[in-house]
Order: C-alpha cells, then structure tokens, then sequence
C-alpha cells in the first residue's frame, strides 16, 4: 500500500491509500476463496477465513492525516499497523479457542479441525501413499 498512499497523498492529499488497498486485497481475496476453496475444493468457508486488516489500514490512514508526514505514518502508522493486526482478528478466530472435551482430553475447536482436516503435502499421508498400489503404479 506504500506506493498507492504516496500517490494519493502526494498528488490529491488524499488519506485513503492504505484503506483502498486492503479493501481491494480483500475483495479479491474473498472471490478466491469462495471460488478456489469452498466452490472447487469443498473446504468449510470457516476453515479458509482470510484475515482481515481493514481497521489496521484505517489506523494507518488517520496517522497520516494527522501527521502530513509520510516518514511519520511508516514509523508509528506502520507500528500500529501490526500491533492491531491481532486484537483486530481475535473477534473473528476466537471462537476456535474454545475448549472441548473430545477422546477423554481437552482440545480447543481450532485442534480438532487440525486433526481431521487431511493434509495431504504432510510426511505421514505421503507414507500411507508410498505403501499403496499408487507407488507401483505402471511397473
């Protein structure tokens, strides 16, 4: 967003370049999802969240209102940026960080979807792979 906010702050005073890229990185990340996750591979919506960074970008924005100093907004708007990067997504993920009681042990709902969710690039799927009909395939 550093080169969009220089645009638009330079050339019409503009303080909204921070704000413009994370709502267009959103849009597209969205259209992603849906369509390359949960239309094509069948993923829960809620397993392929993208994070969001809209209020971090609005923090950025009103540091370089305020400041008028693009040196100022990447020292202290850049800081705050990542400092709210967590409190600002906690609202969306923390309802994962509840803990349940599954196989006579506590797990959080983000563990259990850790567990049953296959990964398919991981060494222990690649093994159950190599012992399969898959390996000698052709020969």
């Amino acid at each position: 967003p550093a080169a969009v906010q220089a645009v638009l702050w330079t050339h019409f005073r503009l303080p909204l370049g921070a704000t413009l890229c994370v709502a267009c990185l959103s849009i597209g990340t969205w259209i992603a999802r849906i369509f390359a996750y949960h239309l094509w591979n069948y993923f829960p919506i809620n397993m392929v969240m993208p994070s969001t960074l809209l209020p971090s970008a609005l923090v950025l924005d009103v540091v370089l209102m305020l400041s008028n100093s693009l040196t100022v907004t990447a020292i202290f708007g850049g800081s705050a940026f990542a400092l709210l990067f967590y409190p600002s997504n906690w609202p969306i993920f923390g309802m994962f960080h509840v803990p349940v009681e599954a196989g006579n042990s506590q797990l959080t709902v983000a563990d259990m979807f850790g567990f049953q969710y296959i990964r398919t690039g991981m060494p222990e799927y690649l093994r159950i792979i190599e012992r399969g009909t898959l390996r000698t395939y052709g020969q």
